[in-house]
């Protein structure tokens, strides 16, 4: 493609995220929707550009992405209805992903002819829920906060899980081997080494703002910060995309983390991000979820009818299982709205994606199987759970989730407890605005020049 022609692109999509942001105030249609579509529209449906054109730049591009939103995530995420949200999450995101692969593995098994590991495989990748998917829709869904915060923990923790078993697995299957102890301790030394340097990352950068303040255009410091935090626990082995979490969650929360309270930083108290520097994470935040979004939806790859077909099914299985699962491990003084929320929150994004393009770079026997059907997953997962969730909105699934979830629970979440706009730009410069006080009585603290 054409340099001119790719940087006219790039400002027609900038603008269309816009209307579709526009317009799903109207329609209740979440964004995300139309942005994949027309990714698909100018890659595999009339061939415009192909992800091969980006080289490198692309999955840098994806990976800063998912880095930036996270670390957003964070910022936004209340301390208190973090330690309500993380063991339901926990448990949530193990069930559900258990579950998935081993009904996958039978999925796979007897329609498309894969043996054991390949299931698991693919069933890895069909269980890895992607948080830069699911964090813009919830931003524009009317549920609790609290079923964000586990929306948003779950989806981590399962897209986490997706990476590490994915490579276990092609590991196994290139090596005849298999190690199930040394697997899961890398598992959890993976999230909990990465919370370890989100959370000293946090407290450190605290510290420095007020230093870093003092630098011409300083405004880029957090997020080159940020990139710094997500690749040093990426080069020991760790989960970036946890320590990007923890430490947004630990900077937005500073002044409420009470065993740091009294400690003194380089010229005082530890302070957290202005009114500009919050905005400019959300403004940052639609940039790239727009240009992600595109990305992601001409990464994708069709070649069989009868795998796409497979596809389909798997998804919609996935969302049967998803369903059972909710069903079973939710609380029930949830809103039906609520646990139907959760229920259709399995998006997968484009870790699948880089997933099932290494299972080809592997030689695992069925990789173009693999990767034929997780792209099908993809697009499918994205399309059905945007269009579930507008039935949502509109009220039009209200009794069929009232038989799931039981009559005695209330239809709709209370008034009082329900945000919307969260991660937008609105809500961001609110946010900011309540903590101003706080920022401001640590910018104090820096001395003049």
């Amino acid at each position: 493609m054409d340099t001119s022609v790719a940087i006219v692109a790039v400002g027609l999509i900038v603008f269309l995220a816009h209307l579709f942001a526009v317009g799903f105030e109207k329609t209740r249609i979440p964004d995300v929707l139309p942005l994949v579509i027309l990714g698909v529209l100018i890659g595999p449906v009339f061939h415009f550009v192909k992800p091969d054109d980006f080289g490198q730049v692309g999955q840098v591009f994806t990976t800063l992405a998912l880095v930036i939103i996270l670390f957003y995530c964070g910022l936004e995420l209340d301390l208190n209805l973090l330690m309500k949200s993380f063991l339901p999450a926990l448990k949530l995101g193990l069930i559900n992903f258990a579950v998935t692969v081993a009904t996958t593995v039978w999925l796979g098994m007897q329609v498309l002819g894969l043996g054991p590991t390949e299931g698991c495989i693919l069933g890895c990748i069909a269980a890895a829920c992607s948080p830069p998917v699911v964090i813009p829709m919830l931003a524009k869904l009317r549920a609790t906060e609290q079923t964000r915060t586990m929306l948003i923990l779950e989806s981590t923790i399962c897209e986490v899980l997706g990476i590490v078993c994915t490579l276990a697995f092609i590991k196994v299957a290139t090596q005849s081997s298999v190690q199930p102890v040394a697997m899961i301790g890398h598992i959890i030394a993976s999230f909990i080494m990465a919370a370890i340097i989100g959370l000293a990352a946090g407290v450190l950068w605290s510290k420095l703002l007020t230093v870093v303040r003092h630098v011409d255009d300083n405004i880029f410091c957090t997020p080159a910060f940020v990139c710094i935090v997500f690749g040093t626990a990426e080069l020991f082995d760790y989960s970036g995309p946890v320590a990007a979490l923890v430490f947004g969650l630990v900077l937005g929360n500073i002044k409420e983390l009470k065993f740091l309270k009294g400690l003194r930083g380089v010229h005082g108290e530890a302070v957290s991000l202005t009114a500009q520097e919050t905005t400019f994470f959300a403004a940052l935040v639609f940039l790239l979820k727009s240009l992600f979004f595109v990305y992601v939806g001409l990464s994708m790859q069709f070649d069989s009818a009868r795998l796409v077909g497979a596809a389909l099914i798997l998804t919609v299985w996935t969302l049967l299982v998803r369903l059972v699962v909710v069903r079973f491990t939710t609380s029930d003084k949830l809103s039906v709205y609520d646990r139907s929320l959760v229920a259709i929150m399995v998006p997968k994004g484009l870790a699948a994606a880089v997933l099932a393009s290494l299972v080809i770079q592997s030689g695992v026997n069925g990789a173009a199987i693999i990767r034929e059907v997780a792209f099908g997953v993809i697009l499918f997962s994205i399309v059905l759970v945007a269009f579930l969730a507008f039935f949502l909105e509109q009220g039009w699934l209200d009794g069929f989730f009232t038989y799931v979830f039981g009559r005695n629970a209330p239809l709709k979440p209370d008034p009082a407890l329900v945000v919307t706009g969260t991660f937008s730009h609105a809500s961001a410069l609110e946010a900011a605005r309540k903590t101003q006080a706080d920022t401001e009585a640590g910018l104090k603290a820096v001395p003049e020049e």
